[in-house]
This record gives C-alpha cells, sequence and structure tokens, in this order.
C-alpha cells in the first residue's frame, strides 16, 4: 500500500491477532474460576432469534443506553459509534445522506447507502436493486442495532456485504405515556419530537412524531424534514402476534452545497460550490411506508412468519449541470417474505432449521430536465425502470458437538432490471438486464469454554448494480449503462470474543477478494453526477478489535481500532495500470474511544472520541484526505417526580475545534472532493416523560 507515513505491514497484523487469540486461552483456566458470566446477547439478524455466542460472525449490537436519549437525534452514526469496521461520513449534507461503509461494502457510495442491508422491525429498507435510503429513520426512534460486519448475502442475497437491523422504541409498561424532547443548536438546529404509548391486555402501540430544521454550517446547506411512524403490536392468541407498521417522511427541502477544491477548502470552508449554487443543487422527498408481519408457532419448536410491505417515494433533485441536471421519479416498491423454522435433533444433536423466499418488485417512472439556472427546462429522459428480486434461501445451525456449532446456509437470487423508453428522439433505448447468482456460506463457532468462543467462515457476496447506477450512462444516452457488470466476492474470516473478569472483547481478521468491484467516477461535463464502473480485481485484508469495560462506580468505557489495507491487484483506466492501489475512502488506521459516567444522584456525563487516518480521494492516489480527530462532550441531569421524569443536556461537538472534511467525493470532476465539517459547536435540549396513569 502506498503510505511513506504508515508503517504497519502484514507481520505486524499476523502478530496481533495472533496474540489476541492466544490471550483467553492461557487464561482459560482461571476464568472458569470466576463467578463472572457473559450474559446472553440475543441477535435476530440471522433471521431468527440466536446467541451471539452460536454465530460465526462479527456482530455489535447495540441497546439504547441512557446518555443515547441526549443525543441530538439528527444522524444514524450517534447511536453506532465505537463499532470497529464500520466508517460513517456525510453526516452534515442531507441531500446526499449518510454515507455508511462496511469492511469497503458502502464506500462507492454517491448518495444512500450501497452494498449493505437494512432492517427496520423487520421490514426491508433496502430496495430490490441494492440501494437504501436513510432520509426516513429517524435515529431518535431507534431502541436497538445489530450490525453485522461481514457478508450475508446467503440469507439476504442481492447488497449484503454487512446488515443493520434496528428496532424502534418498544412501547412502555403503563398504559399511557407520552414523552416530548427538544433539541437546539448552533447553526439553526432545532429539531421537536414527540414519543408517546401504552398497553392494554393483548395490544399495545407506539406513535412518534418529529420536525427538523437546521441551516448548516457551510452556505447552501438548509433542510427541513417532518416524520412520523405508528406501530401497532396484537396478541392474537398464545402462539400468534401481529405488527402493523406505518411511516411517513416529507422533506421539503435538502440543499447541497457540493464538494470543494483543497484550495477552496483552504481559503473559505464555509463557502458553497459556485455551481451548486447557480443551479440551486437540493431535492424534496415524500415518501410512505407500510408494512405488516404476522408470526405463528404451531408448535414450541416450529415459528411460521409472513411479512409484506409497501412503499411509495415521489423524489426530485437538482443537480449542479445543465444538461439533465434535474431528477424527478415516482417509485413504488412492494414485498412480500415468507419464513419457517423448525427446531429439532439431528443425529441426536440440537439443530435449527430455516427455510424460505423473498419476493421483491420496484418500479420507477424516471424523468430528466434540463436545469436552467435552478428552474426546470426541457425534458431529456422518460423512461420506467423495473426491477423484480425472487430469492429462496436455507439456513442450517446444528451444535455437532458440546463445544462446535456449524453453520451452513445457501441463497439463489434471480434479479430482473427492465427499461421501458418514453422519450424516442435519440432513438428506443428500451431493454433489459437479468442477473443470477447463488450464494453460500460455511462456518463454524468453537466454545473455549461459556465465556469465550473462537468462529470462522467463508461467504460468497453477489452484487448488481443499482438502477440509478446503471441508467447513469457515460455515454449520455438513456437505457442501461451495456458495461456496467456485477460485483462478487469471496469472504474468509477468523474472530475471537468473550469476557475476561468483566471486560468484555472481540477480535476479528478478514479477508475478501472482489471481481469486478463497483466505483464511482464523475466526468467534466456532468459534474456532481456519478457514473459507475467495474475495477477488474481487488483485496481487502483487514482487523477490527474492541474492549469495554465492566462498570465501576457509575463509569464505563469502550475502545475500537480498525485497520483496512484494501488495495487494487487489476484495475487499468486509461492504459495505465493502478495495481497497489489503495480503495479511495477508506482510512488505513481509526481508533474510537468513549467514557461514560453516571451518577446516582441523576447526573451524568459522555466524552467520545475518534481519530480517522489519511485516505486517498481518487483511484489514482493522487490526491488525500488528511487525517483528522473529533470529539463530543456530552453532561446532563436527570429526575423523577412521581408520575414525571426530566431531564436537561448540553454537549460539545467538534469538541477540539478540528479542521476537517465530513465528507469526500470520490473521484469527482474538477478536483471537489471535498466538504468541509463544522467547527466546535453546541447544542442542548430538554426531555420529558409523563406517566399519568
Amino acid at each position: 500500500m502506498k503510505w511513506n507515513n504508515c508503517p504497519c505491514t502484514i507481520n505486524t497484523i499476523r502478530t496481533i491477532t495472533l496474540f489476541l487469540i492466544a490471550l483467553p486461552v492461557s487464561a482459560q483456566a482461571p476464568a472458569a474460576k470466576q463467578t463472572i458470566t457473559l450474559n446472553p446477547i440475543n441477535v435476530t439478524a440471522t433471521r431468527s432469534e440466536r446467541s451471539i455466542q452460536e454465530i460465526p460472525n462479527a456482530i455489535s449490537q447495540f441497546d439504547r443506553y441512557p446518555q443515547q436519549r441526549f443525543q441530538p437525534g439528527v444522524t444514524l452514526d450517534e447511536f453506532a459509534r465505537n463499532v470497529p469496521g464500520v466508517f460513517f461520513q456525510n453526516q452534515a449534507n442531507f441531500a446526499q445522506d449518510l454515507r455508511i461503509s462496511i469492511r469497503g461494502f458502502g464506500a462507492r457510495s454517491a448518495f444512500g447507502v450501497r452494498g449493505i442491508q437494512m432492517r427496520v422491525d423487520g421490514i426491508p429498507q433496502t430496495l430490490p436493486d441494492g440501494q437504501t435510503q436513510l432520509d426516513s429513520i429517524d435515529p431518535s426512534l431507534i431502541e436497538q442495532m445489530e450490525i453485522v460486519r461481514g457478508p450475508l448475502a446467503s440469507l439476504y442475497g442481492n447488497a449484503s456485504g454487512g446488515m443493520i437491523g434496528m428496532t424502534t422504541r418498544a412501547a412502555p409498561q403503563e398504559r399511557f405515556m407520552v414523552s416530548p424532547r427538544q433539541v437546539f443548536g448552533q447553526y439553526g438546529l432545532f429539531k421537536s419530537e414527540l414519543f408517546a404509548g401504552g398497553r392494554h391486555e393483548r395490544f399495545d402501540y407506539t406513535v412518534f412524531g418529529s420536525h427538523l430544521q437546521q441551516n448548516g454550517w457551510r452556505d447552501h446547506s438548509n433542510v427541513q424534514n417532518y416524520f412520523s411512524q405508528a406501530r401497532l403490536n396484537f396478541r392474537i392468541n398464545d402462539d400468534s402476534d401481529l405488527m402493523l407498521l406505518f411511516r411517513k417522511f416529507y422533506s421539503p427541502e435538502a440543499r447541497d452545497p457540493g464538494g470543494l477544491t483543497h484550495e477552496q477548502v483552504r481559503d473559505n470552508p464555509r463557502q458553497a460550490s459556485t455551481r451548486n449554487t447557480r443551479f440551486n443543487a437540493g431535492e424534496e422527498v415524500d415518501q410512505e411506508q407500510m408494512g405488516i408481519r404476522l408470526r405463528k408457532k404451531p408448535t414450541a419448536n416450529q415459528e411460521l412468519s409472513v411479512t409484506a410491505h409497501m412503499l411509495h417515494r415521489d423524489f426530485q433533485n437538482r443537480l449542479p449541470f445543465f444538461d439533465g441536471g434535474q431528477v424527478q421519479f415516482d417509485r413504488l416498491v412492494g414485498g412480500i417474505a415468507i419464513q419457517y423454522r423448525h427446531d429439532h435433533r439431528l443425529f441426536d444433536r440440537p439443530n435449527r432449521l430455516i427455510i424460505g423466499v423473498d419476493y421483491g418488485i420496484q418500479n420507477d417512472d424516471r424523468q430528466r430536465f434540463n436545469n436552467d439556472d435552478g428552474k426546470r427546462g426541457a425534458l431529456t429522459l422518460n423512461q420506467i425502470e423495473r426491477v423484480q428480486n425472487v430469492g429462496p434461501f436455507f439456513r442450517n445451525e446444528w451444535r455437532m458437538h458440546d463445544r462446535l456449532d456449524l453453520v451452513a446456509g445457501g441463497r439463489w437470487d434471480w434479479l430482473h432490471f427492465q427499461v421501458k423508453d418514453a422519450y424516442r428522439t435519440d432513438g428506443d433505448q428500451s431493454g433489459e438486464k437479468t442477473f443470477s447468482q447463488g450464494s453460500g456460506t460455511v462456518g463454524l463457532v468453537y466454545h473455549l469454554d461459556r465465556q469465550h468462543q473462537v468462529y470462522t467462515n467463508v461467504a460468497t457476496i453477489f452484487e448488481t448494480p443499482t438502477t440509478t447506477e446503471l441508467v447513469n450512462n457515460p455515454a449520455g444516452r438513456g437505457g442501461f449503462n451495456p458495461g456496467l457488470k456485477p460485483q462478487t466476492s469471496l469472504s474468509q474470516e477468523l474472530g475471537i470474543r468473550g469476557l475476561i473478569r468483566g471486560f468484555r472483547y472481540e477480535s476479528a481478521l478478514f479477508y475478501i477478494y472482489s471481481w469486478n468491484e463497483i466505483l464511482p467516477f464523475e466526468l467534466l461535463q456532468a459534474p456532481g453526477r456519478a457514473f459507475f464502473r467495474n475495477t477488474g480485481e481487488s483485496s481487502r485484508l483487514g482487523v477490527e478489535t474492541r474492549l469495554a469495560t465492566p462498570e465501576w462506580y457509575g463509569l464505563r468505557s469502550e475502545i475500537s481500532y480498525t485497520y483496512s489495507d484494501f488495495e487494487f491487484q487489476k484495475y487499468t483506466v486509461d492504459a495505465v495500470s493502478l495495481r497497489d492501489n489503495a480503495f479511495p475512502g477508506i482510512p488505513q488506521h481509526r481508533w474510537e474511544g468513549l467514557l461514560r459516567y453516571a451518577h446516582t444522584l441523576g447526573f451524568f456525563g459522555q466524552i467520545h472520541v475518534q481519530h480517522i487516518g489519511a485516505f486517498f480521494v481518487n483511484d489514482t492516489n493522487s490526491v488525500a484526505n488528511n487525517a483528522y480527530t473529533l470529539g463530543q462532550l456530552l453532561f446532563g441531569w436527570s429526575t423523577r417526580l412521581r408520575w414525571l421524569e426530566g431531564s436537561i443536556f448540553a454537549g460539545v461537538s467538534n469538541l477540539f475545534d478540528e479542521r476537517y472534511n465530513a465528507n469526500t467525493r470520490i473521484n469527482a470532476a474538477f478536483g471537489r472532493y471535498f466538504e468541509p465539517g463544522a467547527p466546535v459547536n453546541m447544542f442542548g435540549g430538554i426531555r420529558l416523560r409523563i406517566m399519568p396513569f
């Protein structure tokens, strides 16, 4: 890897990994004498509730701890800090959405999320073509988050380089509870929230609404949106339950300040790109979603579930160029999943079999217009894009020995992309593409004792281009980009996790080899629009570690480290070989630390620090984003008096007043790679919880 200031080598990584793996083995005998036991942590990311100790994957689970209630509630990374292997960018540009990458999957995204499956309350947020929009998920509503750092294509199919599952806040135990919250901060931050819910015999419910507005630190970065959700749970009888979910998101304004060159960042980091101001770059979104899930247990060892969902999204945006610079589409999405689980005995050993099938359909009615300095011009494209996805799957989890679990699974995905051209001025660009591929995994978990496990897995990953990536044709015509192929990968992982005297630890070493890696680039005649190409072959070697301490007099702490050595193996652009060049957009080194304190009198505090190493922003590795260190300080006080609970809180973001870039645009035209982040700034708020009954 081309880093003069990064002395880490493969031998160093091997030494660290061998040390981490050997440590619990040497401590195994004394650990057996401890009274501390590893509390069971159950997750549902593998499509059934299972102890994390029995899963041969790197999984992080986070519950809403008390201090989480006092974050600004603006972006999802507030909930998932200190997760190794997961890198967040673009927390301030709501027109482009939060960027998430897991082990490099998702790093190519120009907007939204790619290569990662996401679900909320079991309802898919990832579309059949593999893209996910995060704007319609309010972080303040999340109760629990599970992150699988590695492939789950054998369960979820296309775009499953990682998985993030979220559960929204459950109904309170009281018959009725209402909780308003108000947040305010610098640069016009103002967020109002209202949560309410209750229980009555076999029925419980929650409703939530929020309004966010923010002027933004940079010019031309205003945002305003409204969000609401209602979730109803019915206990039909002792073996059946039903969930209904309704969600609404409306954003009348989300402006895009655009990327800047290095010189522009140095001279005036608050400025917006002149092209983005001239063409009034930004977007408006109006979206509704509905989901329903029915679960039934015919016997104590069996469960059948049916999940159906629908989504409608009305989207309009303005990009910073004239020719086809305004996009509008009307999107309809539907899907259904049927799943059956059976717990039984195989060769007189416990066994769990999961079988099912997913079906999804996506229909986009898309138009493009010229962007005449922010006003809508002539029509340049009019087409209907349709995607259908069918994926049958199975997973078998077998306790083949008292200390050894064997997991195997597979899935076959069939995806059909179709475009119908209704704009025939440049000829008929209608066409269709079909992608189909199998995905498989096999993994082992060896239980050193009740507190420590070593695991390993091998898995394949299948990722097609999304409709947006396919229709953004560098040739300037409608239809599909004929040269863009699906990306496939083979992943190998070795990890260890457990508990030593109350200290929870985990460490993972992985190697991923990919063919036809999909990466973005821009053209000079259309700056701000991302086009995509395949790179050939690439490799990813990484180490992820995390250590969390037990609580001691109200104090708890965590620290994590991620090492990423991601390189191109075969990649030629304009007759120039880029072999051994580093992946753009991924730091080689990343540290995070978190320290929390809670006093019995209600006072609390938290400090979070992260260091992001330097990384390149283009495939040629000619331009790099400098390393930076960010910190956040949070403090407040909570108290309760009979039926009323109240809290006040305040925080400081970018605690060290670091000059840094909150987002980087990979392979951007004209050198506009950087989107600067805000300097030191403050926020605060008040929260009430009222229980009148």
